[in-house]
């Protein structure tokens, strides 16, 4: 069960992380709607995404963004 657990909270961080960029619109609530979880657990997230010093950040008006350093290493590694 703990794998399981495990394995969607890294699909799911895959998955944000792979929406975010320097022009991002997202914000938690959207986040807790698309993933239905709580708003704690999409926190704990960009936590982990954030410690990952990729550049993530919430704007002053809380929408999640990527800094362009951080996008394009992102788009890097997903284009290959």
């Amino acid at each position: 069960m703990k794998y399981a657990i495990q394995q969607e909270r890294f699909s799911r961080l895959f998955s944000i992380l792979s929406q975010l960029s320097p022009h991002s619109q997202l914000t938690v609530n959207d986040l807790v709607a698309e993933y239905e979880v709580s708003p704690r657990s999409i926190e704990r997230d960009l936590e982990v995404l954030k410690r990952a010093q990729l550049g993530v950040f919430e704007d002053e008006e809380n929408r999640i963004r990527i800094g362009r350093n951080g996008y394009k290493k992102i788009r890097s590694w997903m284009i290959g």
